[in-house]
């Protein structure tokens, strides 16, 4: 059995041009700082996008518009849970979950009672003894749950169905490398 050596993560720059770099790669691997430095960017852009619509737009195309960027990260995520060995259909139904949570959420009135000037204050209950809203809601959070435990589980070091290992090289492909470099 050939050994494997861990390379040096990647910093927040590299990560995100990495990224963004393979927004359309639904196939390979991505290494956990890969993802958690490009979601860390993803965020703190979205929060300000969000901001922006906020200020520009009524609520329903902010909102509507905010869910269509969440797609930004898709890729990345798909790629992240190929590294532990995992398919990109987790990232699909938990997209669902929120999108349907949303959507309820939206159409079916609670957040125009939430949100209008003169606000009942009932409504807010409301979220909490609507039947259908307290499913999605469990349902979006147990799925939020699952995908965030397997995007912190470390990468599969030897290849998969999915390719080579990102983070784990053979020691002697490293050798190999470091005398290429001098």
């Amino acid at each position: 059995m050939e050994r494997l050596v861990a390379t040096p993560q990647l910093g927040f720059m590299e990560a995100v041009k990495l990224g963004l770099g393979r927004l359309t790669d639904f196939k390979s691997r991505s290494r956990r700082s890969e993802f958690w430095w490009f979601m860390l960017a993803f965020i703190i852009v979205q929060y300000i996008i969000n901001l922006v619509l906020g200020l520009f737009l009524p609520v329903l195309p902010a909102q509507i518009i905010s869910l269509l960027i969440w797609f930004i990260p898709f890729a990345v995520t798909v790629r992240r849970l190929h590294d532990t060995g995992r398919g990109g259909w987790w990232v699909v139904l938990s997209w669902l979950a929120s999108a349907a949570y949303s959507l309820y959420f939206i159409f079916s009135g609670l957040m125009d009672e939430l949100t209008s000037v003169n606000a009942d204050p009932t409504a807010a209950l409301k979220m909490f003894t609507d039947p259908v809203m307290g499913g999605l809601n469990i349902f979006y959070v147990a799925t939020a749950i699952i995908l965030v435990i397997f995007c912190v589980l470390d990468g599969k070091p030897e290849a998969n169905q999915y390719g080579e290992s990102p983070k784990y090289k053979k020691i002697n492909d490293v050798i190999e490398e470091r005398n290429d470099v001098q």
